[in-house]
């Protein structure tokens, strides 16, 4: 568990399923993700929920729940560290937030959390993010953590029939010390 200034970063468990189904039973959410299938079910949520313990304890993944402190045990987004690799020490940075709670700080509050635990945890030497070009307040979220624009791939995504641009951005634990 993780805690910030407004905020409690934990693990899901499986009663989460149907806030995670509220969270990302919403097109609006899904539209920019590169992993959240649409139409979305409470099915989904209970078998991804059902995956992320085991992915955790094997160090490949850490996904984890967002809750405000005065209800931790209400979701209202997840932040990640995915893909991680303990010999490359490296992970990439995900986040979703319910749409009601967009533009309050919350996305950019946690993965500060969770970039500072897999530099400061998990040992990682670089973390990395990306994300769908028509989405530019995922890159602000992306720069107010510290992170550093490194380039486009253009059309590298195909998602619900349309190609899209994908701007990445890392950072380095040296950079997190400066």
């Amino acid at each position: 568990m993780i805690e910030t200034k407004r905020l409690i970063i934990r693990p899901f468990v499986i009663d989460d399923s149907e806030m995670v189904y509220e969270c990302c039973n919403d097109f609006e959410v899904v539209k920019t993700t590169l992993g959240l299938p649409w139409p979305y079910t409470k099915e989904i949520a209970e078998k991804w929920i059902s995956k992320k313990d085991g992915e955790i304890k094997s160090g490949s993944s850490y996904e984890l729940g967002i809750c405000f402190k005065e209800n931790p045990k209400k979701i209202i987004g997840c932040v990640a560290l995915m893909g991680t690799n303990s010999l490359a020490k490296k992970a990439e940075l995900g986040y979703w937030i319910k749409r009601e709670f967009w533009n309050q700080g919350i996305a950019t509050e946690a993965a500060k959390a969770i970039i500072d635990y897999g530099f400061n945890v998990l040992n990682l030497n670089s973390i990395y993010a990306r994300y769908f070009d028509i989405n530019p307040a995922s890159g602000k979220v992306m720069e107010k953590c510290g992170m550093k624009f490194v380039g486009t791939f253009r059309q590298h995504e195909y998602r619900f029939e349309k190609f899209y641009n994908i701007k990445f951005y890392e950072i380095l634990k040296n950079d997190n010390n400066k």
